[in-house]
């Protein structure tokens, strides 16, 4: 009797909970950017809206910068795995930090619940045209022929663009020496007054001044050719890369939240990636939409994380 009372009242106090899944979404959904306004929040801010129709509750947008998206990761870690609490994060925070920061308080592959990996956009390397690098080879040829002589412009140190650029030199044993700066645009403007020569920028970030001409774009790090810039060749094409490196931004929720609530989302975010309203937006801004499931996102993110972990071992690189 006592066993039959206490099974009877565990399963009427789960009972809130489970209507709350069948109801999921009930109120408007809070979608943690771990970044400024300004950045890659505008792929959080294009697909939003769409996603609110779908999903018949409010999704507003929230910054959270700081300690290079730990801040914004962290607050996602805290929130009640209830489905009212997403992250927009990048590959950075999701991936890197774990390899080049010591002391992490999180590691977001294993302490959040992945959904699914949304949005792409490869790097691209880019040089001031003043310079006379024509191509990637002749690039790699004169930086080996005159060590320390030519330096790359760092938007950020610990980012992508930062590891991708040191494993490169450590492989082709080239001695180019980083300029360090504090955001993208900083760097950006000095390889445009030819302070700096070269750069490896994002293609969303960089597009407008390849296309103005104040860039001159040598090669591309995805796979394939990018359908913004088709005369430029890409790292494998090129034989110089054996992988494609690009930046991805991926869609996650607080550990624990139910199954079903992240296979929703999963295919409400999939559903409005596959429009080709939002791929034309998607390419306008230098990127592509991707498609995965929660266990994809998953098998994506280790495999990414083990990449820069031996990335930044092999290279010594750490942040303070």
């Amino acid at each position: 009797m006592h066993l039959l009372r206490r099974s009877t009242l565990g399963l009427l106090g789960a009972l809130p909970a489970m209507a709350e899944t069948r109801l999921w979404p009930g109120r408007a959904i809070r979608c943690i950017v771990p970044s400024a306004t300004g950045g890659y929040d505008a792929y959080a801010r294009l697909i939003a809206p769409r996603l609110a129709e779908l999903l018949g509750q409010p999704v507003v947008i929230d910054n959270r910068p700081g300690a290079n998206g730990t801040i914004g990761m962290q607050e996602v870690q805290r929130s009640p795995p209830d489905g009212y609490t997403i992250l927009f994060g990048h590959i950075g925070a999701i991936t890197i930090n774990t390899s080049i920061y010591r002391n992490m308080p999180l590691d977001p592959v294993k302490d959040l619940a992945p959904v699914t990996v949304a949005v792409a956009s490869p790097l691209v390397w880019v040089v001031d045209p003043a310079t006379p690098f024509q191509t990637m080879p002749a690039l790699v040829e004169r930086v080996k022929a005159e060590p320390g002589r030519w330096r790359y412009a760092l938007p950020s140190s610990g980012s992508i663009n930062h590891l991708v650029v040191e494993d490169f030199k450590r492989r082709h044993g080239l001695d180019m020496p980083a300029v360090p700066y504090r955001g993208t645009p900083q760097a950006q403007m000095d390889v445009i007054a030819g302070q700096v020569p070269i750069m490896l920028d994002s293609l969303g970030a960089g597009y407008g001044h390849i296309a103005g001409g104040r860039f001159r774009a040598l090669a591309v790090t995805a796979a394939e050719r990018s359908d913004r810039l088709p005369a430029v060749p890409s790292m494998m094409e090129l034989g110089l890369d054996r992988r494609e490196y690009v930046a991805w931004y991926a869609y996650m929720m607080p550990k624990g939240t139910p199954p079903e609530v992240i296979q929703r989302l999963n295919q409400a975010v999939n559903q409005i990636l596959g429009e080709p309203a939002m791929i034309g937006r998607l390419r306008d801004l230098g990127a592509a939409p991707r498609h995965t499931t929660p266990a994809e996102a998953l098998a994506f993110m280790q495999s990414e994380q083990r990449t820069f972990e031996s990335i930044a071992h092999a290279g010594r690189i750490e942040v303070e």
